[in-house]
């Protein structure tokens, strides 16, 4: 087994956040969407989130749409880089190299990477139709997306520029950053330069990318924690064919790999090799390759991204850092757009925090049970109850004694830990009630 685990990541968009617990107009998931609020709102919200997490043994926040005009721009982000060093916690931009908007994801901003490209149509991203690559997929992403061609120089020398200026402007600990997963470009120099199949995703951009944009940040700040996504498992993909996001590692991969910058921390995603949709073995082929900084495993528990957002993800995230301490990484990263006011979130925070510490080097979930959950739910076998009740959201015909069993639990205790068992009532009644109704 490797060394306990030691970085520790929530990470979220700015229309999400919602960690004031009684608080109206937040976007449960999706990206591409405004965001619901003033300046005040979108530095209240995040503050609450950065002082809990240094608070509770999370290391940092990954915020995707941290610049935009709406709620503040540069100055607001250098308000929250204050509260996060007060804080004890690390402060990262996401950024998108070739889409999500680029450095500045929403205003009048030169580094805004659409009005970039609308002042330079040519150096647009195109599909295999040969037409301008505008996704436009509406529903959780209403406002339609441009790309950039990472082919193009111009386009790479205004990414550079970009992280740059950013780094430079804003006190940032680091930044998270993504070469797409929304599409490739399929214009003649990218088929050219490419040797490999792509899906809406591909490994040799992410090698073309990631050395210059991590050169970049470092650059300005040699101690920067620089995130570099791949969407990926690291256990070897049987085929030809080109994985999707989440899939396993192309045979071609490790070629791309070598490539990236050795003092990035590479992240990779395990929602499918993990319970409750796992559909793969994470076997242990699939481990940290080494030579780099460090290895980051995100998933998608707990969020309407894939699944129930807020639901009670403990084992689930038990069975994920320990996979992760058997095959060589040292980080971990989940959303974190909802207030510990809800007992879900606060409990997967908390699992997160634990999962790989001093005090929980095995990840082991009865441990984390007795000595966190337990105090907070009213005992040790109280905390047992608790989870197995959550479990029961999949089983409709024992749903309505659940929601009892939890009411009857928060009727026996006072304070947060009936709060807590009052929340589980609620949530799972939600199901009963959405069903009966339909």
């Amino acid at each position: 087994m490797s060394a306990p685990i030691n970085l520790r990541l929530l990470w979220t968009w700015d229309h999400c956040i919602q960690w004031t617990a009684a608080r109206a107009g937040v976007h449960d998931w999706g990206a591409s969407n405004e965001f619901s609020g003033t300046a005040d709102d979108f530095i209240r919200e995040c503050s609450l989130m950065l002082r809990w997490c240094g608070a509770n043994g999370i290391s940092g926040v990954v915020l995707w749409g941290l610049l935009r005009d709406q709620h503040g721009g540069v100055d607001a982000a250098r308000r929250l880089c204050d509260v996060a060093d007060e804080a004890g916690v690390k402060l990262l931009a996401g950024v998108g190299l070739n889409a999500y908007g680029g450095v500045y994801y929403d205003g009048d901003s030169p580094w805004s990477l659409d009005l970039h490209l609308q002042a330079h149509p040519e150096l647009r991203a195109v599909n295999a139709a040969g037409e301008p690559h505008l996704l436009r997929p509406g529903g959780f992403m209403p406002r339609p997306m441009d790309h950039a061609c990472p082919s193009r120089p111009e386009n790479m020398e205004y990414c550079c520029d970009g992280l740059r200026w950013l780094m430079e402007t804003v006190p940032l600990a680091g930044v998270q950053v993504e070469a797409g997963d929304t599409g490739v470009c399929h214009c003649a120099l990218c088929r050219e330069r490419r040797q490999h199949p792509v899906s809406y995703l591909s490994w040799e951009d992410m090698a073309l990318m990631y050395a210059p944009a991590a050169e970049a940040v470092l650059s300005v700040r040699p101690d920067a924690l620089v995130v570099l996504e791949t969407y990926t498992n690291p256990t070897p993909h049987e085929g030809e064919d080109a994985p999707g996001f989440g899939g396993g590692l192309p045979h071609w991969a490790p070629e791309c790999l070598a490539q990236f910058p050795r003092g990035g921390h590479i992240q990779w995603v395990c929602d499918e090799y993990i319970p409750p949709r796992k559909q793969h073995e994470w076997t242990d082929a699939g481990t940290a390759p080494v030579g780099f900084a460090g290895h980051v495993m995100r998933c998608h528990l707990a969020t309407w991204w894939r699944g129930r957002g807020e639901e009670v993800a403990v084992d689930w995230l038990a069975v994920m850092a320990q996979r992760c301490l058997a095959t060589g990484f040292s980080g971990v990263s989940m959303f974190g757009e909802k207030s510990p006011f809800r007992a879900g979130s606060e409990l997967n925070y908390l699992a997160l925090a634990d999962y790989g510490s001093d005090a929980n080097p095995g990840a082991d979930l009865d441990s984390f049970l007795d000595r966190v959950a337990g105090p907070l739910l009213g005992g040790p076998e109280r905390a047992r109850e608790f989870l197995r009740i959550a479990r029961l959201i999949d089983e409709p015909e024992q749903l309505e004694n659940a929601a009892d069993a939890a009411r009857q639990q928060a009727a026996q205790l006072t304070g947060r830990p009936a709060d807590r068992w009052t929340w589980l009532a609620w949530y799972l009644s939600r199901w009963t009630y959405d069903r009966a109704v339909t």
